[in-house]
This record gives C-alpha cells, structure tokens and sequence, in this order.
C-alpha cells in the first residue's frame, strides 16, 4: 500500500470537501461508495440521499478523466466528468474520484459541431460535411470496386420566390426541399446543402448507372407535388447533374464540378429533368452559366 496516499478519515474527508462545488467520493474495492461529499450526492442523484453503501454503478479503472452520462428524474441527462486517482482507505485498496458537471460546455461543444456540418436553414449536412462524406464513399468504392454517383440538384425559379415572398418564405421553402428529398435516399446516403438554393447528393454503393438513374427520376417525382409555406402553394421543379465515381472522375473536386456541369445541361434543356455527365457539355457550360 505504499504506492497509494492514505486517506484521513470519514469525517476528517467530509469536513475538507463538504462545502466543494465539485464531487469527491471514494469507492472501495467492492466498487461500493464508502464516502461522498453533498456536491457527489446532487451530481449523481439529484437528491439529498444517503450514497454510502451503494455500488457507484461506473468503471473506475481509467485514471484519465473521462465524461459520464447521468440521469436524474429531477435533472434529466448531465454529462459529468470523472477523474480517479488510487489511494487507501482504511488500510485497503480505494479510489478517489472527482466529479464535476460539465453539461453546459457539453453542449456548447454539440452546438458548435453542429453549426460547423450542418446547413442552419435545411438542417442538412453542409459543404464541409458533404466533402468528407464523399471523400469517405470514394474511399471504400475504390477499395471495393464499387461506384459512387454525385446528384447536383438546383431548384428551377427559386430566386422568383425569394424576390416576391421575401427570406422567410425562401428559406421555409428550402427546408421543406430538403426534407423531401433527404426522404428519397438511404441512411448510407449524404443529402446536403451546398449553398442557395444548390443541393448535392453522395449516392453511394451503386450496382452501375442505372441506379442513380432511379435515384434522378424519384427526385423529380417528389419535387412534383406543390409545397405549402406559409399559406403560399410553390410547384417548383429541379434540374440535376449526375456524375460517376469512377466512370467520369477520380476525385471528388472533378466529381463535383461535372455533376455541376452536367446540372446546366439539364437546366439547358428545359429544366426539371436530369443529365448524365458526358464530355461534350464542357464545351458548353461556361457560355450557358454566363448566359
């Protein structure tokens, strides 16, 4: 036992972190709590209660401080941090396990992942989140021998909504988009929000062509019936780009700027359609965006 400090007794060890904000019990051999301090006992339980002779009910072999979730009926879910250090107790083996409520940075923490990969208007994965996800699919079909399609999808007249009905309605509208659409796809699919009213589609272990075929033409079926914001009925189509890992790219910039090209194909076109990506529409595409 002379590797581990000898802590005083019950009543010294309450006197000294009675009045503590954070935490501090000891848990015997056993995993049983032979003592708590009051800031333990409303961490844990959310209640004026007794903890000494129940099992603490957490691992507490890790030394390094490691975030719990704790749930009180008072409370709800609080993330709490623990940290353990080795001592004696009474002459016997024991750990020392420090406690301090960390939900508030927790969550800030959430927020802030989540404004970082994910749109605020659609509540979609954004560029940076579509990216990796992407650079994530190539990855495994290039290992696989599997394909990937890329579906850019530009919303035909949006902007004639945002100028008559104002942001509001825009950004509404663009929700309701997303949420159709996300519906037509896997949960091993990406559907994201590039920018505006641009959405891009990571659509991913692919049998050949003819499934992101499929995938176009239920867009464009969803698409059909009217949208309902805010007491307005919009009937807006889409135009899609579609472009084939590893058929018509190898990476996911060229990935992305074909699909891109291959979308204003499908918008020269006549709009409300879909293109496949083919080498003769980079002749056209820089003269139909200035256009």
């Amino acid at each position: 036992m002379a590797d581990r400090p000898s802590l005083p007794d019950h009543e010294h060890l309450l006197a000294m972190y009675e009045h503590m904000v954070d935490g501090v019990l000891v848990v015997d051999s056993a995993g049983v709590v032979v003592c708590a301090n009051p800031a333990a006992t409303w961490m844990l339980t959310g209640r004026s209660v007794t903890l000494e002779g129940a099992e603490f009910g957490f691992p507490v072999a890790d030394r390094n401080a490691v975030a719990i979730d704790v749930f009180t009926d008072r409370r709800g879910v609080r993330v709490v941090e623990m940290r353990v250090a080795e001592v004696a107790w009474r002459g016997e083996p024991a750990q020392l396990l420090s406690l301090r409520d960390v939900t508030d940075q927790a969550r800030l923490l959430t927020r802030l992942d989540h404004a970082g990969n994910f749109d605020q208007v659609t509540g979609l994965p954004n560029r940076a989140q579509f990216e990796q996800r992407l650079d994530a699919a190539i990855r495994e079909a290039r290992a696989n021998g599997g394909m990937v399609a890329v579906l850019f999808v530009d919303v035909d007249e949006f902007k004639a909504v945002n100028d008559r009905y104002g942001h509001a309605v825009g950004d509404a509208f663009l929700h309701a988009i997303g949420a159709r659409l996300r519906g037509q796809f896997r949960r091993v699919d990406t559907v994201a929000r590039l920018a505006g009213d641009e959405f891009t589609v990571v659509h991913a272990h692919l049998e050949g062509p003819h499934d992101a075929e499929i995938a176009a033409a239920k867009i464009l079926d969803s698409m059909a019936a009217p949208f309902a914001i805010d007491s307005h009925k919009f009937a807006l189509g889409v135009s899609i780009g579609i472009a084939l890992f590893p058929r018509d790219a190898e990476s996911r910039e060229e990935l992305v700027r074909k699909a891109d090209v291959a979308m204003y194909e499908a918008k020269r076109s006549g709009k409300q359609t879909y293109r496949f990506f083919e080498a003769r529409h980079l002749a056209g595409a820089d003269v139909f965006r200035s256009s």
